[in-house]
């Protein structure tokens, strides 16, 4: 396949659930400080609603909204079998992705665990499958889904550093086969997906020593990285002590995180009031939760909602309703939602665990990063500085620029 990117490769990598505030430590670490002094830090940056990894993840690779793209949440509620699928296929997205993007400029793609790529023409592709099926169907869309005879020696060579298929080793495996094939001039555009610290976040919460030592791990797998691509610096003819000239590079994060100490579960306490999911039901999302009412309702069930719904807004764990906008932009209209609510910090909608995101933008210490670096994104004067606020979308529209300014 032909490649046309000129020696200059795109590569994006996603710290999943990295907040700002977890920069304050990454900065004293010594690869995120280099790559930073190589770069315009953005701080203080929005994330979008739901702040949820695939909505956001989707919204990067799209550069549009979720009301756009089309895919609200993570998964797909059904309320009378009470289970959930992962909105894991691209096919649910409704606009071109970068995948594509790059696919029709003739550009040799990889992705690793990045989310919604499964269905893509990539061709070093690590899928992620996630959901509640067993793990031999899982196994079987894994394999059709990813490059899995391309990466087999990866997998041997690279198995005992992993140490087990967990995140963690998931994580380990990106890095050091990302840095062979950066190094190796294999690829021109990458998407890869670090997800060991949400996991920590949300099993110990946003704190704790597991969480630290993630991060740390997470700059100690941006170092593993930072080898291959000062490695194919010095084969063009760079000088990596000098900075990043052959690539341009966006290290950014999805979403951040807040404590928790209790949950509510919207759809018991309807069931509590005798509402069934014929009438009503909610999709929790953990910083939100989203109420769909049907079509025919009656008007004594109607007027049972409605008081429902005013017990439901006075309890201590609800901080408001959704407004119009939230609702529009989060694509919770179009995926057929009449109305929304989000609870205060430390509360959370559907299952109990220590740390939680999905929330409405308006929380304190709930802003995220981004990072660029390289010729295509900055200019030489910008390099090691950084700058306060903007939006996590800006790092797809940037993306799309450099993939679509290609001839």
């Amino acid at each position: 396949m032909p490649r046309k990117c000129a020696g200059r490769p795109l590569i994006m990598i996603s710290l999943d659930a990295i907040s700002d505030n977890d920069i304050n430590y990454l900065l004293t670490l010594p690869n995120f400080r280099k790559l930073a002094s190589y770069g315009l830090l953005h701080r203080n940056v929005k994330s979008l609603f739901i702040s949820n990894t695939y909505p956001v993840h989707t919204s990067i690779s799209t550069g549009v909204m979720p009301e756009e793209h089309g895919l609200f949440d993570n998964v797909i509620y059904d309320p009378f079998t009470k289970t959930e699928k992962w909105r894991a296929h691209k096919s649910l997205i409704k606009v071109k992705t970068l995948p594509e993007r790059a696919h029709d400029k003739g550009l040799v793609s990889c992705a690793m665990m990045y989310p919604c790529t499964p269905g893509e023409k990539i061709r070093y592709h690590i899928a992620e499958v996630p959901g509640t099926e067993s793990m031999i169907y899982r196994g079987i869309m894994f394999v059709r889904y990813s490059s899995t005879f391309r990466l087999c020696p990866k997998f041997f060579r690279y198995m005992k550093k992993c140490k087990s298929f967990n995140y963690f080793g998931i994580d380990t495996f990106i890095a050091f086969t990302a840095r062979d094939l950066i190094a190796n001039d294999k690829a021109d555009f990458y998407m890869l997906h670090l997800q060991d610290t949400d996991h920590q976040k949300h099993h110990s919460g946003i704190d704790s020593e597991d969480v630290r030592k993630s991060i740390e791990y997470d700059d100690k797998l941006l170092g593993i990285m930072l080898e291959g691509i000062e490695e194919a610096e010095r084969k063009a003819g760079g000088d990596p002590e000098k900075g990043i000239s052959h690539f341009d590079i966006l290290i950014f994060s999805d979403h951040a995180c807040i404590n928790i100490k209790e949950n509510i579960l919207p759809n018991d306490l309807l069931k509590e009031r005798g509402i069934t999911p014929e009438t009503a039901w909610f999709q929790t999302v953990n910083g939100a939760c989203f109420l769909h009412i049907s079509e025919n309702i009656s008007k004594e069930d109607q007027t049972s909602l409605d008081q429902f719904i005013e017990d439901f807004l006075a309890l201590p764990g609800v901080k408001r309703k959704l407004t119009d906008e939230e609702m529009r932009e989060s694509g919770a209209i179009g995926a057929g939602f009449k109305m929304g609510f989000t609870p205060v910090p430390g509360t959370t909608f559907g299952a109990m665990k220590k740390g939680q995101h999905g929330y409405t933008l308006d929380n304190d210490d709930y802003t995220i990063f981004y990072l660029e670096i390289g010729p295509g994104l900055i200019s030489d004067e910008q390099a090691g500085t950084s700058t306060e606020g903007g939006c996590i979308l800006e790092v797809g529209k940037k993306a799309i620029g450099i993939i679509e300014s290609l001839p």
